[in-house]
């Protein structure tokens, strides 16, 4: 189509105005679509009533309720924690004990020991004399749990330190 001019100025071709209501009408569209895609089909507010579960979990239900989500729990969060080792009446004895991982050594009389292990542990110390050394460090980062570590002899406990620090080490001696 051909614009005629009038005094220096293009007319605007017929056709233009429509294209522009298409554009529009396709702008509405695609933002109607938008709004019904992250409401979940609802263009109210949301109430307790629109939650959606996602994922049921032991201890509750995951629901979105737009874009927030919601927690709701039945039954109490349990923290996992470990059982102390029995420790021997009689001989000498490290008991270690963390919920992670740990590693370590200790001297007997039978040389330097090293030994690594989680939960608690008693480390029976073959042939001791003189003063007991021990040294145990945490192998993950973790500050929420304490790493303890004691020395026993005949069921009495000698020394005992402990640290909950990432990555934390505990050394106690004790002459036995």
């Amino acid at each position: 189509m051909q614009a005629r001019i009038h005094g220096g100025r293009r007319r605007r071709s017929a056709e233009i105005p429509w294209l522009f209501v298409a554009t529009i009408i396709g702008v509405v569209i695609v933002a109607g679509a938008a709004v019904l895609y992250f409401s979940g089909g609802s263009s109210s507010g949301h109430s307790s009533s629109d939650m959606v579960p996602l994922t049921p979990t032991p201890t509750g239900t995951l629901a979105a309720t737009g874009t927030h989500a919601v927690v709701t729990s039945s039954t109490p969060v349990v923290i996992a924690t470990s059982t102390p080792a029995v420790v021997s009446s009689t001989g000498v004895s490290i008991s270690v004990s963390y919920i992670g991982g740990f590693n370590g050594t200790y001297n007997s009389g039978d040389g330097i020991m090293t030994v690594s292990g989680s939960g608690s542990k008693v480390y029976t110390v073959a042939n001791a004399t003189g003063t007991i050394t021990a040294t145990f460090q945490k192998t993950d980062s973790t500050a929420t749990h304490p790493l303890s570590v004691s020395i026993y002899k005949n069921g009495q406990q000698l020394a005992i330190d402990n640290t909950s620090a990432s990555y934390g080490k505990v050394t106690v001696s004790a002459t036995v």
